[in-house]
């Protein structure tokens, strides 16, 4: 019995052992503006877009599609990962700041201060883009309709502590239902209105794409 049981802890050990570790250290994550607002204004003179806010998606629905990706994490490089965010002079944790294109509150760091602050096995980055593609038009450049198809891009890499690229991953979903579309010009100005989403729509749309990231034999 005494060998029974000190056989269980070399295995329990040795396992342990043999789990890498994983550091999350950047996320983007990018909106395309039509799909959260009824109405984007451009100036087509390079002066931007009027009238938009930041993106406001709610902390726990941010934390949850992070911990979907830590989760993702562990199970593509078989390691124990954690999201690092790096720290200011007063010890105060970086995250990204919201704007109109793109989610706040995600790991900004960049892979050499993480390799230079962490030891890690593994330091990994994500791109996770919501955007559009239109399937049907009609009109001219000064007034047209289309009906535009959201779709999800998920692109993980993980590098070692040599700098190499160790994994690479990226899937696409669409399948998603159309937004309609309605843009016209007045001078220099484009006025752009769809059909936006709610939030909590969105955020599930970003799930959807993860669960057939997590799904892809890579």
């Amino acid at each position: 019995m005494k060998y029974v049981v000190i056989l269980i802890y070399l295995i329990i050990g040795f396992s342990s052992f043999a789990q890498g570790t994983a550091g999350i250290y950047k996320v983007k994550w990018f909106i395309d503006k039509r799909i959260t607002n009824s109405q984007v204004i451009t100036n087509l003179n390079g002066g931007g877009n009027f009238g938009l806010d930041n993106l406001s998606i709610p902390q726990n629905l941010v934390d949850s599609v992070i911990n979907e990706i830590q989760t993702i994490t562990s199970n593509e490089l078989h390691a124990k990962t954690r999201v690092i965010y790096p720290l200011s002079k007063k010890g105060k944790e970086l995250r990204t700041s919201p704007s109109q294109d793109y989610v706040g509150g995600l790991p900004r760091g960049s892979r050499r201060k993480a390799m230079r602050t962490e030891n890690m096995e593994y330091y990994v980055k994500y791109k996770i883009y919501l955007g559009l593609f239109k399937t049907f038009t009609f009109g001219n450049e000064l007034a047209s309709y289309s009906r535009l198809k959201p779709y999800v891009t998920v692109k993980m890499k993980a590098y070692g502590v040599d700098r190499r690229r160790k994994f690479s991953k990226r899937t696409r979903l669409s399948g998603f239902n159309n937004i309609g579309s309605l843009e016209f010009q007045v001078g220099g100005i484009k006025v752009t209105n769809s059909n936006a989403l709610p939030i909590n729509e969105v955020v599930d749309m970003i799930f959807q794409g993860l669960d057939k990231f997590k799904n892809k034999a890579k």
